[in-house]
């Protein structure tokens, strides 16, 4: 079993989504090495980050996170178990939906169908609201 969660929250004024995906970029080989997958997404400053991997490291990243003084209000939405990993090849994918370079079109149908072709109900339902939420849908 491999434990997920998934969580929101909103960056400083300063931290911009260009800073976040310099962060993401250098977490992507410590979160390998941890077993960590997951995906990272920023529109205007408000994030959606999904973990997966194992339940003591994954809680232990998400603390550290938490604690980051770059991140204002962060919400656990989901914590749970599940059988597959839904991110599996990626130890951080990382989508900035606020450029016109974004590597597809994030909506909230098309980030479902970006994401996997086996997505949970959980990973569906957040990701069409994240979009929703700031204007993408």
């Amino acid at each position: 079993m491999i434990f997920q969660l998934i969580y929101t929250c909103a960056l400083t004024t300063d931290t911009g989504c260009d800073a976040l995906k310099k962060i993401a970029e250098e977490c992507r080989s410590r979160n390998f090495e941890s077993g960590i997958t997951g995906i990272l997404l920023c529109k205007d400053g408000s994030v959606l980050q999904v973990l997966e991997g194992e339940s003591k490291k994954v809680k232990a990243l998400y603390k550290r996170i938490t604690e980051d003084s770059r991140v204002i209000n962060p919400l656990l939405l989901i914590q749970r178990h599940s059988p597959t990993r839904e991110f599996p090849n990626w130890s951080m994918g990382y989508r900035d939906a606020s450029t016109s370079e974004c590597i597809f079109n994030l909506t909230g149908a098309s980030l479902t169908d970006a994401l996997s072709t086996n997505i949970s109900p959980e990973l569906h339902t957040i990701s069409r609201t994240f979009a929703r939420v700031n204007g993408l849908s």
